[in-house]
């Protein structure tokens, strides 16, 4: 079988998910951007800033803007790693925690949108292929 096109539907996906995170999340004033390394701060308290563009296929730069802007806005922290004094470690703040939960009602609501009639066993399918492909 071909998959002469299996890349612009996963553009589609991507585009498609994005929008709707993106106008989910303009009322907190966050970005997708930002939502994505919120999560990844919150699951990984302590991560230092490359980790986290490693994690989630971001550039250094792009996770070190949105790290800034969330520090501004109380939602991370950063704290020189005791180790090296040339690291910073990134922890979530409560205000931070807060809102990755509004995130994460979000994308299961944007998650059973995109699943909805398929069957369990579809779904498993999808999301661990997606995880293999990641």
């Amino acid at each position: 079988m071909k998959y002469t096109h299996f890349a612009s539907y996963g553009g589609i996906f991507f585009r498609k998910s994005q929008s709707y995170l993106k106008a989910a999340f303009k009322e907190l004033g966050i970005s997708y951007v930002d939502s994505v390394v919120l999560i990844n701060v919150c699951e990984n308290p302590g991560i230092i800033q490359e980790k986290i563009g490693e994690n989630l296929a971001l550039d250094n730069a792009a996770v070190a803007r949105s790290l800034k802007l969330m520090e501004q806005d109380d939602l991370v922290s950063r704290q020189i790693d005791v180790n090296n004094q040339r690291t910073k470690k990134v922890y979530p703040t409560e205000k931070g925690t807060r809102i990755k939960r509004f995130v994460d009602a979000a994308m299961d609501h944007w998650n059973t949108y995109m699943l909805d009639g398929l069957t369990d066993e579809e779904q498993e399918v999808i999301v661990s292929s997606l995880q293999v492909l990641r």
